[in-house]
């Protein structure tokens, strides 16, 4: 099976292999990835969302010490 990658590689010229290249035209189609199960997301209140963001933004003021992000 061929693919987006495979086939830049060959263009290139990384991979001069004709075998290869035969091996993989003639392999079978990988099986169909599983569906993830969806997640709920816990639900905040405003005020709990509130004191997480200024807390993200708002690290290390007043305490003297520089912090990156």
């Amino acid at each position: 099976m061929s693919s987006f990658w495979t086939d830049l590689l060959f263009l290139h010229g990384y991979i001069n292999d004709l075998e290869l290249a035969h091996r993989l035209m003639n392999a079978p189609p990988p099986p169909p990835a599983k569906p993830e199960p969806s997640r709920k997301r816990p639900s905040y209140s405003p005020r709990a969302m509130f004191s997480t963001w200024s807390a993200r933004l708002c690290q290390g003021i007043g305490d003297g010490v520089v912090h990156t992000q």
